[in-house]
């Protein structure tokens, strides 16, 4: 792709390479279309001296008879159309020339000035006909006369106008040699960084394993994939510490809070029916469930992005699992007044655990629902792609700032519209973490005002068919 909202540097580097080499060539060809022009004229210059010095021997011989001879031979045939020869006199006057039949326009005079004897001097001059200019020589033979030998330049233009349009044959060549070899070189450049921006984007979505295989790129791009190396493996293993501490804190949670629910179960078996103790003690009871289940969350979440959770997995149609997850949403959707709808064409099965795929699914749906007002609709989408299916939940809400948006799958990580809400901030980093776990991947489309899409996709199994 070369051109795209802002030019890349491998666009740059390919434009600067086509440019220089179309400068070189077109500088390279003008100078040699300058030089082949003098030398075509130095040669013109030439034959006419020596056409020049043949008749001056004959004047200066006073032979009249062999004067016209020549000039009758010069011109045989009837007059040639490229050739002149003439006399002059010291006013301008023509005394003797060759057949000038074919030169219809007005030849130049003598020089302002004169000439003195053996003085000579070149001229081009412009013919109003095909053949558009001459190379004209006047020298000054005796006193108060002057030969005047006049050649067409027709032949010397057409080899110019043949060398010209070469030239331009050969510049076009050039620059798209150029432009080939330029895309070609910063591509190989660029190939490198092009590895470090993919593994950033993938470390960024989670996969902090990743690592940018180290090539014979140059010095420059290897010392910055290697330095990229170590800035990864560091950030794994910060992120790897931090989720054991986490995953720590989580298992030692649970002990201390599964003797509190049974402490505060039996004050409330043990307390009067209705009472302030007993409705305390259920209260209590209630907060421990909300933290046992947010303490399995982030550890389900744990396992799933460290690659050691077990997965229950078996053949499942997509289009029967997003119909459960509707169907468990249809009561939510109506007490909302949020209109709730699928379309859901069938397509090929994947392999993957039903019970956490439902879960995610039903935290996209859940808040798509939560954060679209009343009156508004969701709607769940079954697509096809190459390999693959996409489950899309798009509703018609407010849409995300777009500040917020890098953020979204960060646990415990609520928007500013959300923190009034019930939720914990788990839901859409354990869909994340399930999407990778079953080798997909979740990803969100926001237009700030006009909604919000996010799109779970999942492999299909290895022998579904690709869409029609």
């Amino acid at each position: 792709m070369f051109l795209g909202a802002k030019s890349s540097v491998a666009l740059r580097l390919t434009l600067f390479y086509a440019l220089f080499f179309g400068l070189v060539t077109a500088g390279g060809g003008i100078l040699l279309y300058h030089l082949v022009r003098i030398h075509l004229l130095e040669e013109i210059d030439q034959d006419l001296l020596r056409q020049q010095q043949g008749f001056a021997s004959i004047l200066a011989a006073h032979d009249g008879r062999a004067l016209r001879t020549e000039l009758a031979s010069s011109t045989a045939d009837g007059g040639r159309e490229d050739y002149f020869v003439r006399i002059l006199d010291a006013t301008g006057h023509v005394e003797l020339s060759s057949d000038l039949r074919s030169w219809k326009a007005p030849l130049p005079g003598i020089p302002a000035g004169g000439l003195r004897i053996g003085q000579h001097a070149y001229l081009t001059v412009d013919i109003p006909d095909a053949r558009r200019q001459a190379r004209v020589l006047t020298s000054a033979v005796a006193p108060g006369r002057y030969l005047q030998i006049g050649l067409s330049l027709a032949d010397s233009m057409a080899f110019l106008r043949h060398f010209q349009h070469y030239g331009l044959i050969i510049l076009g060549t050039m620059l798209s040699l150029g432009t080939l070899a330029g895309w070609a070189l910063a591509r190989k450049a660029m190939a490198g960084v092009e590895a470090v921006a993919r593994a950033a984007d993938r470390i960024a979505d989670g996969h902090f394993s990743d690592r940018v295989r180290v090539g014979d790129q140059g010095s420059e791009i290897d010392h910055l994939v290697n330095t990229f190396n170590r800035m990864a493996e560091h950030v794994q293993t910060v992120m790897a510490e931090m989720r054991q501490v986490n995953d720590h804190i989580a298992h030692d949670l649970r002990s201390p809070l599964t003797r509190m629910r049974g402490l505060a179960e039996n004050a409330a078996i043990q307390a009067t029916q209705g009472s302030e103790r007993a409705e305390l003690a259920g209260s209590i009871v209630e907060e421990c469930d909300r933290l046992g289940m947010l303490i399995d969350t982030m550890l389900e979440i744990a396992e799933a992005e460290a690659g050691v959770q077990r997965l229950a997995l078996a053949r499942l149609e997509p289009t029967v699992l997003v119909a459960q997850a509707l169907e468990l949403y249809e009561g939510v959707a109506e007490e909302r007044h949020v209109a709730l709808s699928g379309d859901l064409p069938p397509t090929p099965a994947l392999e993957g655990d039903r019970r956490r795929l439902l879960r995610a699914l039903a935290n996209l749906i859940d808040n798509a629902i939560k954060y679209t007002p009343a009156g508004g609709r969701v709607e769940v989408l079954l697509r096809q792609r190459t390999g693959r299916v996409e489950i899309i939940v798009r509703d018609n809400g407010p849409g995300i700032p777009a500040a917020e948006v890098p953020h979204l799958f960060e646990r415990f990580y609520r928007g500013d519209r959300s923190r009034h809400l019930p939720g914990n901030g788990l839901g859409l980093s354990l869909a994340r973490a399930v999407a990778h776990a079953h080798g997909g991947e979740i990803r969100m489309e926001s237009s700030h005002g006009v909604g919000s899409t996010f799109i779970l996709s999942l492999p299909l199994l290895a022998r579904a068919s690709p869409p029609a």
